[in-house]
């Protein structure tokens, strides 16, 4: 062992003389212990929420859409013929999207109605694991998604056929249903306000469907005011004859939906142009991006806070082994020498405090994850929050990040009284002794 390490370990002993320096040093490792912990977790738990939040939205919506200038598409096949043969297309689908209310048994709800292609829809989003959640296993978590999208695509196709009262099919959110009263079976009314024209101005068009099928996707807002019909039921119903609204794409990798919805749009050229997932929610994940950054420079203030204790407990202990200092420079230890001696203890200091608030952040993300322990000690309201779930994703990097960066911040908290200690004249210092 070198002198300095090992003259750098005595010195953070507690001794009787020096109980009180000790003591400053416990407080400045428990510093950078919470700063680390606390950062760790938090960023751990903000980057789940993205991710949740992404993968929710990624399941209602389609990576890329495909729109006309001009509006609705009268040759839509055309451009899902088209779009089937790019690389890095997984699946295409056509729909409609149109607004209406859907009228229950004692309630009136404004609803975005959307037609799809029965067949085609699971491809471009996860419709069937939502149904298969929403219609069988209400409120359950636990069941395997491949089991959830059978049971899912079942219910789905049952929107291209026919139902026992002979109304046309429609699948609802369960907090739509819920709101609506209705269920399974259930009988409503979707309401257009713009229907014919009549004697008195345009009239409200009014047409009954049968409920056969319910979704979840574990987000209130869609779940709440989304309803899905065939994609012929919403051309007869909202006027749209041989045309859609666009076209659903999903890709492969989703942070290439850019470049393949370029490469859609001069293909096909004007009036057709697309949308990734990105530009719809660009201020969502970016404003999420922000307050990730800004958390962790806030959290990052506490390690900062506990690199200042370890200023002062390094300027407490040169203060008091001034006369020891004198000694070691007698005996021939260089200013370099002195001062790794203090770096050293800094470092240690820094050092311990890193290691347990990685270790123990680590293992608090890891009762969330696997314990679900927050969300039992606090359930979460999904009227208040999008999500239903307390989502953790544990990102090594992350740690790794943080654990350099909180090594660094106690290393260059060492440098000022390491090189303080290291100036000291041992003449002075011994000749009062």
């Amino acid at each position: 062992m070198k002198y300095e390490f090992f003259i750098g370990l005595r010195y953070l002993r507690s001794k009787r003389r020096q109980k009180f320096i000790s003591i400053i040093g416990l407080i400045s490792i428990l510093g950078v212990f919470i700063g680390v912990m606390a950062l760790n977790v938090v960023l751990a738990v903000m980057r789940g929420f993205e991710e949740e939040l992404k993968e929710t939205i990624l399941g209602v919506n389609s990576h890329l859409v495909v729109l006309s200038y001009d509006g609705a598409m009268e040759n839509y096949l055309d451009v899902v013929e088209k779009v089937k043969k790019f690389p890095g297309v997984a699946g295409v689908s056509p729909f409609i999207y149109g607004q209406a209310m859907l009228v229950g048994e004692t309630t009136v709800v404004g609803t975005v109605v959307r037609g799809i292609d029965p067949v085609n829809a699971g491809s471009v989003t996860n419709i069937e694991t939502a149904i298969g959640k929403g219609s069988t296993f209400t409120g359950e978590s636990k069941v395997d998604d491949a089991v959830l999208a059978k049971l899912g695509r079942e219910i789905l196709l049952k929107l291209g056929g026919e139902t026992q009262s002979g109304r046309p099919p429609v699948i609802i959110g369960h907090e739509l249903a819920s709101n609506l009263g209705v269920g399974i079976g259930s009988i409503v009314d979707l309401v257009s306000p713009f229907g014919k024209l009549g004697p008195m101005g345009l009239q409200a068009k009014i047409k009954k469907f049968e409920v056969v099928g319910s979704f979840d996707y574990g987000m209130f807002e869609y779940d709440s005011s989304l309803a899905y019909v065939s994609l012929l039921d919403a051309k007869k119903f909202f006027g749209m004859e041989n045309r859609a609204t666009g076209v659903e794409v999903k890709v492969h990798d989703i942070y290439k939906s850019y470049e393949i919805g370029q490469a859609i749009m001069s293909s096909l050229g004007y009036p057709f142009y697309s949308r990734n997932w990105e530009d719809v929610n660009k201020s969502l994940f970016r404003a999420l991006r922000l307050e990730r950054i800004a958390i962790g420079i806030f959290l990052g203030l506490i390690i900062l806070v506990a690199a200042l204790d370890i200023v002062s407990t390094l300027t407490m202990v040169v203060m008091e082994k001034g006369k020891d200092i004198s000694i070691l420079r007698a005996m021939g230890a260089t200013q370099g020498g002195i001062m790794r001696i203090f770096m050293v203890d800094g470092m240690i200091i820094g050092s311990v405090g890193t290691i347990l608030g990685s270790i123990v952040g680590y293992g608090m993300l890891y009762a969330i994850a696997t314990y679900d322990v927050v969300k039992q000690l606090i359930p979460f309201d999904p009227r208040v929050y999008p999500i239903s779930e307390f989502p953790v994703k544990i990102e090594p990097l992350y740690f790794i990040y943080v654990g350099l960066a909180s090594l660094v911040i106690c290393f260059l908290a060492t440098l000022y009284p390491s090189f303080q200690a290291s100036r000291k004249d041992p003449v002075e210092a011994l000749r009062y002794e």
